[in-house]
């Protein structure tokens, strides 16, 4: 009998950030989790005057979610000194999830970034919002940094092997 796949691990998922006035793509190194907080539409409500039982809504604008990227912080490693300097400069970033189902990096040519098609990619832009360190007993330091994002999170599956 086949081993049937059911699905994908995140063991192998890495996560890029674009930042800067003069674009840099950073590969974030040894996070722990990230979460990237559902959407919401908001409600406008449109019930009429003659309405005695229910109120009525239509939908309006997509509320996107927050979210956060989880690091055992590492002073020694550089990307998570990139991330918590852009975490104090509440700083806008881009947001590059690279799926365990495929190995290919993204390339940045001038402000504008490529995501191979032999990978699931989930990306977003976010503010980043500033956080203290979290100290616990028989643990590893750890930041969680919080994400607003300002997009919906887009997915686009891998087409190619």
């Amino acid at each position: 009998m086949a081993k049937v796949k059911k699905g994908v691990l995140t063991q192998g998922t890495q996560v890029w950030i674009k930042h800067g006035d003069t674009p840099e793509l950073t590969k974030m190194v040894c996070i722990t989790g990230i979460q990237l907080g559902d959407d919401s539409p908001t409600d406008i409500p449109d019930t009429c005057l003659e309405e005695t039982d229910s109120a009525t809504s239509v939908y309006g604008l997509n509320q996107p979610g927050e979210g956060s990227i989880t690091i055992n912080t590492d002073p020694e490693n550089a990307s998570h000194l990139v991330l918590l300097q852009l975490a104090a400069d509440n700083a806008g970033v881009e947001v590059f999830v690279g799926w365990s189902d495929g190995t290919t990096e993204p390339t940045l040519v001038t402000d504008a970034v490529t995501l191979g098609e032999n990978r699931t990619w989930t990306s977003f832009t976010a503010l980043l919002k500033d956080s203290s360190p979290t100290f616990e007993p028989d643990s590893l330091v750890q930041h969680t940094i919080s994400m607003k994002r300002q997009s919906k999170a887009i997915t686009a599956y891998k087409t190619s092997a």
